[in-house]
């Protein structure tokens, strides 16, 4: 496992490289510095995640690969704009109020908050580039207007030669720098994913085209959003779908689909794996004191057995067990 995490690289003859293995959702969120994201573990079972990435100057290309279906939550570099696209979807995904599939790529803008589920099962590969680098396209339009165009035009359906193109230079580079280890071989090839990169989100723009399938109701996002923050607030509390519907003037039938549409869960299904996440989080911060009885109660289960069962089949080891891997070292 690694803790090292991938951020902007300012000096222009630079060239760097990452490459992280992961057995926990939350280290996986944290390796990609260019995404200020925090990541949910929704399915059941031991999580395994990998990321590799090369960075030159003002363009970072990555591959990252997951097994357990995840919720993403966060906001994009103000420096960076990331387009990503999958090579592998076991189950169509969802982002930002619509649901999406293999052929759909999608733009983190610089600075916009974003909502991604991925199934169990998923491979993408992306390209980081400096918003500036896209005036070359329209010299006379002003920075602002490219951050303006991805925030509206976030997702687009793509089964084009240039989407293709990209993405096999993208896994062929990384490909190659992984056998080669040394960052600078890929310099010159990061140039050239630069310009075809510039040459794919000019076609895009020109096509106009969005992408995903919209949700039915469009208040679902805001539905399970507001959902999200009340049994953030009350993870430690009893809370039943009921008090949710009071509190957010829903119906039951709205909550339920806004959550399967959404996270892929039902709204108690889904409170559960919020529990255990904050359960994990303490066990795994390596605080002394900590015990998994105190770590129970103030997640709300009060059954030790219970909650000891629900956590390893959530995450494929027992409580003890993650506590004692992070456990401080004791002073001689």
């Amino acid at each position: 496992m690694s803790s090292r995490s991938l951020e902007a690289i300012t000096d222009p003859h630079a060239t760097s490289r990452l490459c992280v293995h992961t057995r926990d959702a939350q280290e996986q969120a944290s390796s990609f510095g260019l995404l200020h994201q925090s990541y949910e573990q929704l399915s059941t079972g031991a999580f395994s995640g990998s990321l590799f990435a090369i960075s030159a100057n003002d363009i970072t290309v990555f591959r990252e690969s997951l097994d357990q279906s995840v919720f993403q939550t966060g906001v994009s570099d103000t420096q960076h704009i990331t387009i990503a696209a999958a090579c592998e979807l076991s189950e169509r995904a969802y982002w930002n109020g619509r649901h999406i599939d293999q052929d759909s790529v999608v733009a983190f803008t610089p600075g916009r908050e974003f909502e991604l589920r991925t199934p169990m099962r998923s491979v993408c590969v992306g390209i980081s580039l400096a918003p500036s680098v896209l005036q070359s396209l329209s010299p006379e339009r002003p920075p602002e207007y490219w951050q303006k165009l991805f925030t509206h035009h976030d997702c687009w359906s793509e089964t084009g030669r240039l989407k293709f193109d990209l993405q096999s230079r993208i896994m062929h580079l990384l490909q190659q720098v992984g056998a080669a280890g040394d960052p600078a071989d890929g310099a010159a090839d990061l140039l050239d994913l630069r310009e075809l990169a510039i040459d794919y989100l000019g076609s895009v723009v020109e096509r106009g085209q969005t992408g995903g399938q919209k949700l039915r109701i469009d208040s679902y996002p805001r539905i399970a959003r507001r959902a999200r923050a009340a049994m953030l607030e009350r993870l430690g509390e009893p809370l039943s779908v009921t008090d949710l519907c009071n509190e957010l003037g829903c119906s039951r039938r709205s909550l339920q689909y806004a959550f399967e549409s959404i996270y892929d869960l039902g709204p108690v299904a889904y409170l559960r794996t919020l529990r255990l996440a904050a359960a994990r989080r303490q066990l795994t911060s390596g605080m002394p004191g900590t015990t998994v009885q105190e770590v129970a109660a103030a997640v709300g289960f009060s059954h030790l057995p219970r909650f000891a069962q629900e956590y390893a089949r959530m995450f494929g080891e027992r409580p003890s067990e993650s506590l004692a891997a992070h456990r401080p070292a004791r002073a001689a």
